[in-house]
């Protein structure tokens, strides 16, 4: 899916702007500005656990996808406006502040990962439960989930699916991937996966057991060093 790159979405910011009454043209410093308080907001939001695809970079360049999908562009584009109107002294109108906090409740609720609230051990399953003559199994238990962050990933019972795990801001400049392991829990099943001079490719992961499963790669990279990296997955029925 082709999304809007992180150009389109700091103009639009800035047009959005122009109608608060600001009439100068951004110069390429004030884009460069902006490209970071687009950056900064993105860290911010997936440190909330709202998740997204965003494309993370140490320059932020305009002409980069953002990777946001195109039901969120108009809340970056708003949410970036509403940052950097302070710095030319121009309050935003109330119609586009009201949007700014609308699309981003809307981001929020629509993709926002949020902790999961676990019955208390004494409260009983009800009389749906097949199983009323055990005690494991006439009160709930507490599930194991996966921890709640933007970098678990879902798969469900008898899904075959493939996912990339990326060690770029791990390895120093030029140095590559020579190597790795893998250590797979039992709700899992890796059944093809390769590597990259910067990735290492799970190209066929399938749900066996519902619950919170891993996935440990330990890299060896071309300089000796040693990078164990834990990815976990949330299984679900």
């Amino acid at each position: 899916m082709t999304t809007r790159t992180k150009g389109y979405i700091v103009d639009e910011a800035f047009n959005l702007l122009a109608i608060s009454g600001l009439t100068t043209v951004p110069t390429a410093g004030e884009v460069e500005r902006a490209l970071n308080r687009l950056e900064d907001m993105m860290y911010e939001l997936q440190s909330r656990n709202i998740c997204s695809s965003y494309v993370f970079e140490d320059f932020p360049d305009a002409n980069t996808e953002s990777g946001i999908h195109p039901a969120f562009t108009n809340a970056a584009s708003t949410n970036v406006a509403a940052r950097i109107a302070s710095s030319y002294g121009r309050p935003l109108t109330g119609d586009i502040a009201l949007q700014a906090r609308q699309s981003m409740s809307n981001w929020s609720a629509r993709t926002a990962r949020v902790n999961p609230i676990n019955p208390p051990s004494r409260q009983p399953r009800g009389s749906g439960n097949t199983f009323r003559w055990q005690n494991w199994y006439r009160y709930y238990r507490i599930e194991d989930n996966a921890p709640i962050s933007c970098s678990t990933l879902e798969i469900k019972v008898d899904e075959i699916n493939g996912f990339i795990i990326d060690f770029s801001l791990y390895l120093k400049e030029n140095e590559v991937i020579s190597s790795y392991t893998k250590e797979v829990t039992n709700g899992l099943e890796l059944l093809a996966d390769s590597n990259t001079d910067t990735t290492i490719n799970l190209e066929q992961v399938k749900g066996v057991q519902g619950g919170y499963n891993t996935i440990l790669l330990t890299i060896t990279t071309d300089l000796g060093r040693v990078n164990p990296h834990v990815v976990n997955f949330n299984v679900t029925q």
